[in-house]
């Protein structure tokens, strides 16, 4: 009886079993240790449709109803109702309820539920167009989203113009003429302050 023991091998299917276990437990330490793990539902790797390079719908480069450079209506330097140079209702050096610096429900060093490392954070990604992750935006209010860099370092603040535009702001409140402007679908696109889109997209 022993002997029959000694000389029994489990069936690969249970071995296989056990080695994916093993692999599983390895991936999801190893995730917990940068910080959060991306679902499905955001990654462009694995699902195309959140790909600019593979779906030209969200291309700004392909639809130009998307791209500032074609169309003036969402770009701030045409526009003056979404410059916040000209419309103060969305700049936060005047309008202080959409200033992080002044506004600590906004402040992620004060809600550590928007920062990236923290356990409960629930965000959106930045990509770059390799569709690798470049960074993180945190929705801090309905018109105020956080941007972080890929070390979860805070780099500024994104202030909702329109509903599908949103200029970028340094931590201290500066202006950088950057702006995302959504890609018609669940994302958005982020351009430079001439209106050239700089190949990021935030799913």
């Amino acid at each position: 009886m022993i002997k029959l023991f000694k000389n029994y091998n489990p069936p690969l299917t249970i071995m296989y079993r056990k080695l994916y276990v093993t692999l599983l437990v390895v991936v999801l330490s190893a995730q917990a240790g940068f910080g959060q793990a991306m679902s499905v539902r955001h990654n462009p790797k694995y699902d195309f449709n959140l790909s600019p390079y593979s779906n030209l719908r969200i291309n700004p480069e392909k639809n130009s109803m998307i791209n500032p450079q074609m169309n003036w209506n969402i770009n701030p330097n045409h526009n003056k109702k979404i410059n916040p140079i000209h419309n103060a209702e969305i700049n936060p050096q005047s309008n202080s309820d959409m200033n992080p610096e002044k506004n600590v429900f906004l402040n992620p060093m004060f809600r550590n539920e928007l920062h990236p490392k923290s356990p409960d954070w629930k965000g959106s990604y930045l990509f770059d167009k390799n569709d690798e992750l470049v960074g993180y935006v945190s929705k801090a209010s309905q018109n105020v989203l956080l941007v972080f860099d890929a070390n979860s370092q805070w780099t500024g603040y994104f202030i909702r113009a329109t509903e599908n535009i949103y200029n970028e702001f340094t931590p201290e409140g500066t202006w950088t003429g950057r702006m995302l402007c959504s890609d018609s679908m669940s994302g958005f696109n982020l351009f430079d302050n001439e209106g050239k889109w700089t190949g990021k997209h935030v799913k």
